[in-house]
């Protein structure tokens, strides 16, 4: 005779739907080539660190680490633009320049009185 146990019945699955992680940028091209199945795979996997950050304490490692993705993200941006797109093109927020350093202010007898 064959005994075997019969798994148990396991509860129901939760019946809420939840989008996936990357339903925000799912609107992109289709279908997705390899090159934008990377990118959304990149974001889905880094939204959770601006939480972990404020869990964890390692500065020197995540700039390093983070200058190395960035270079990436615009190693490829270049080659998408042909070498013509920046940094800032990436950016939600482009830079802004820094302030040019303050000039002296011109007083009349600081100019030279012609002769």
């Amino acid at each position: 005779m064959f005994w075997f146990t019969t798994p148990q019945p396991t509860a129901p699955a939760d019946e809420t739907v939840r989008p996936p992680a990357c339903a925000p940028l799912a609107h992109t091209a289709r279908p997705h080539t390899p090159l934008i199945t990377e990118l959304l795979a990149l974001y889905c996997h880094t939204r959770p660190i601006g939480a972990l950050a404020g869990q964890e304490q390692c500065a020197e490692d995540y700039r390093m680490i983070a200058r190395s993705v960035i270079h990436h993200l615009f190693e490829g941006w270049q080659q998408q633009t042909h070498g013509r797109g920046t940094i800032d093109d990436l950016l939600i927020t482009p830079r802004t320049p820094p302030d040019p350093p303050p000039t002296a202010p011109q007083h009349l007898w600081d100019r030279a009185v012609p002769r």
